[in-house]
């Protein structure tokens, strides 16, 4: 028998409008001075929304961002989705090289860029293929470009409803390329809940809760917090890159409950944190996009004693695990945790084949929050793929770990940064863990480099904490004494930084390129 009632997809535009009606006059979003309450963003997002159709914006266009955060850009974001428009925010950062080839991929309908970035798109218009109908940044004073905000404040306030699924694309977010050309991931509305429905929950987030991303918009970690702050009718707070400084006054400053960190912004903010700031109203940090030494970590946990430390670990493609702070106390200080809200992982060899408890492989993974698929290429989509058991795909990660008998998960690297040495299988990341106790090192990074005998010989790249000196020969000296034989490296090389993608990841292919360069292995 046919129903009766309405059965609706309960989408993002529908969560908005809930909380514009519930918690109207309560802050939804604060960037710098800028703030809008549940009521006001709501209009504002009605306005981008009723003017992007107007514009000629069709239900699954693609729109483009490459935008700092802003009140402005989540006023544009969330506008395109709730005129039905899937949003493609791009990596300011990103070379220039790459840039055509993210745009050409989107095939946006729209860009919306900030002014002072006009520059750096219209230097590579050329070299676009597929170019958007019409360029938008802030002031439109630049030739060829038309105003968003004059585009905005023509529209109207009204409701807009189209046609939505939770099946249809919301986001597709391109990869930092850590592993060369960047690659759309492109996820649904109910892969966007998923965020919501699996890790609000898991942080214990609530209406009052307040969201402090400090992380672009462009990177999936952001919306690891800011979707659950607005599902529940919570506050986001919006910020450029930050010091550690300016974080901890904004902690204070906002009363900020929840916030995302990358260990690089965990290492400065310890350094920099003292009583004058009043860091007691934060109940939660999450960290995450590469790995936590146990330096760092503990030193967060004694920086901010009264606070819950999770770990997020995964793929932005859309699946990951979360440690809590009671996994740490009872002895497994470096597990990643376990499969968040229903998901699951499995530990595979090269070919393919489950691994048991114990045993090393790769690790890959599944979960609501998959996504569909990298945008227009389908052989990279399946070069990822492994069917799982009774069928169910998952998707590999590229990294080495395994899972306890309790079902903890740990991770030892990436399968392309482990250095074979001799025939011995050498983890970065063991030798990284190592000199990284060593009181002058802030950061380091291992590497594998040719060797006429052993065929690779591992070697460590160590940035300095300020103030501090140390003779290379020494260090590694140091360092040699606390590894094992087959684990010594062979130099230590300092280095004034990193080449880094999204949350300072450091590019380890682009540290092996000059050492690599002209041999067959691939790097």
């Amino acid at each position: 028998m046919t129903s009766i009632l309405d059965q609706p997809d309960i989408l993002f535009p529908d969560v908005i409008r809930h909380n514009a009606r519930f918690h109207g006059i309560k802050t939804a979003v604060v960037c710098g001075d800028d703030r809008l309450n549940w009521r006001e963003f709501h209009l504002r997002t009605n306005k981008v929304a009723n003017a992007l159709v107007r514009a000629g914006l069709q239900k699954g266009d693609r729109v483009c961002f490459f935008m700092q955060n802003s009140m402005a850009a989540f006023e544009l974001i969330w506008g395109t989705i709730k005129a039905g428009g899937v949003v493609s925010p791009l990596n300011v950062m990103m070379a220039a090289d790459s840039l055509p080839a993210m745009i050409d991929n989107a095939a946006p309908r729209f860009i919306f860029v900030d002014s002072e970035l006009a520059g750096a798109v219209d230097a590579v218009r050329g070299a676009v293929r597929n170019k958007p109908d019409i360029f938008y940044a802030e002031s439109g004073a630049v030739e060829g470009w038309q105003s968003y905000v004059e585009l905005v404040e023509a529209g109207s306030e009204a409701e807009y409803f189209p046609d939505l699924k939770l099946s249809d694309t919301m986001t597709v977010l391109y990869s930092s390329g850590t592993t060369g050309v960047p690659k759309g991931s492109e996820h649904t509305h109910a892969a966007r809940h998923f965020y919501s429905l699996g890790c609000g929950p898991a942080l214990r987030m609530d209406p009052y809760s307040v969201a402090l991303c400090a992380t672009p918009l462009y990177t999936n970690g952001t919306w690891i917090t800011l979707l659950p702050a607005l599902y529940l009718g919570g506050t986001v707070v919006l910020a450029r890159k930050l010091t550690p400084q300016a974080w901890l006054e904004l902690v204070a400053r906002e009363r900020i409950t929840h916030a995302f960190l990358v260990p690089t912004q965990c290492i400065g903010i310890v350094e920099r944190a003292s009583p004058e700031y009043d860091v007691s109203s934060l109940q939660g940090i999450l960290y995450g996009g590469a790995p936590m030494t146990s330096q760092t970590a503990a030193a967060m946990a004694k920086t901010f004693p009264n606070t819950r430390m999770y770990e997020i670990y995964g793929m932005s493609e859309g699946w990951c695990t979360l440690a809590y702070p009671e996994d740490r106390a009872h002895g497994r200080s470096s597990t990643v945790g376990k499969p968040v809200f229903g998901g699951d992982i499995c530990v595979i060899d090269p070919e393919g084949r489950e691994l048991p408890p114990g045993e090393q492989g790769e690790l890959a993974g599944w979960s609501a929050g998959l996504m569909k698929g990298y945008l227009g290429d389908p052989q990279r989509t399946a070069d990822i793929v492994w069917k799982g058991p009774h069928g169910r795909t998952y998707l590999r990660s590229g990294d080495i770990g395994y899972m306890d008998t309790e079902g903890f998960f740990f991770v030892n690297g990436r399968v392309k940064d482990m250095i074979i040495s001799g025939g011995i299988n050498v983890f970065a990341s063991d030798i990284e863990e190592v000199f990284m106790q060593h009181p002058a090192v802030a950061e380091a990074a291992a590497i594998g480099i040719p060797h006429d005998k052993w065929g690779e010989t591992p070697i460590v790249m160590v940035i300095l904490r300020q103030g501090h000196q140390i003779d290379a020969v020494a260090l590694k000296e140091w360092g040699n004494h606390r590894l094992g034989k087959f684990q010594r490296v062979s130099e230590v090389k300092f280095v004034d930084d990193f080449p880094r993608a999204n949350y300072g990841k450091i590019l380890k292919r682009v540290l092996r390129e000059p050492y690599w360069e002209g041999r067959e292995r691939s790097i």
